[in-house]
């Protein structure tokens, strides 16, 4: 199945992976610098009238448009078999049980992408169907974080549990994340936006996990806060930074 990606970050890093068809309808600005990426890539280019590029990719494009397939990240989409067979030590999982804004997806696939985590989305009830909307909320993360989708949650739950893995929900009943054991195996879950987890994703989970904070609404927006647990996570199993010392 065809998309079109339209934001110049996704645009660029799918084209670093050398995959889609460029559509160019103007030659300044950021449409002659992919355009040369491109061509550096060996990423086909065809030149288009701004028209022709509207009834391609829609109206919100700014002379290019990049059009890829579903199939074109076969090696980044792995199932939870090959995930838990390959994971290591401290392999970090994020479950997100039904995100539904793409904005929001994008910006915990940014997250992912600086922390190494693997991301499983439901089949159904996600918001990863809007690729061009994801692509340019995670500036173009998305291209490089695996992502696992499954039929059911609960299931793959007890999959990693099985596979060595401890299963924490962010909820804001939970305990304090700096006093959660997070070495190790670790997945955590990040719950619909407004209602949190699925009651039988929560009986599922190890334990629940909350941040604490000290403001006076009632919590984080969840792309937030799955990079604060993230980050707690990797601080505690000592993650070799980039440029760390």
């Amino acid at each position: 199945m065809k998309s079109y990606l339209t934001g110049a970050n996704g645009v660029s890093e799918a084209i670093k992976r050398e995959k889609g068809v460029l559509y160019i309808s103007r030659k300044e600005g950021r449409s002659g610098e992919l355009a040369e990426l491109a061509k550096n890539h060996g990423v086909s280019i065809r030149r288009v009238s701004d028209k022709e590029l509207t009834l391609l990719a829609g109206n919100g494009h700014r002379g290019f448009a990049l059009e890829t397939h579903e199939t074109s990240k076969k090696d980044l989409i792995r199932t939870l078999d090959e995930l838990i067979a390959d994971a290591e030590e401290n392999t970090l999982v994020l479950l997100l049980d039904g995100i539904t804004d793409p904005r929001n997806l994008g910006a915990i696939l940014r997250a992912a992408d600086q922390f190494a985590a693997a991301v499983v989305v439901p089949r159904r009830r996600s918001a990863g169907k809007d690729s061009d909307s994801v692509s340019r909320a995670s500036a173009g993360a998305v291209e490089w974080v695996s992502c696992i989708e499954v039929p059911n949650m609960a299931r793959a739950c007890e999959e990693l549990k099985q596979g060595g893995f401890w299963i924490w929900g962010a909820d804001m009943s939970g305990n304090p994340a700096p006093s959660v054991n997070l070495k190790g195996r670790t997945a955590l879950v990040m719950g619909r936006e407004g209602e949190g987890l699925h009651r039988l994703i929560k009986e599922r989970c190890d334990g629940l996990i909350r941040i604490p904070t000290g403001g006076r609404i009632d919590s984080l927006n969840v792309a937030t806060a799955a990079g604060i647990l993230m980050y707690e996570a990797r601080r505690q199993q000592s993650f070799p930074y980039r440029g760390s010392v």
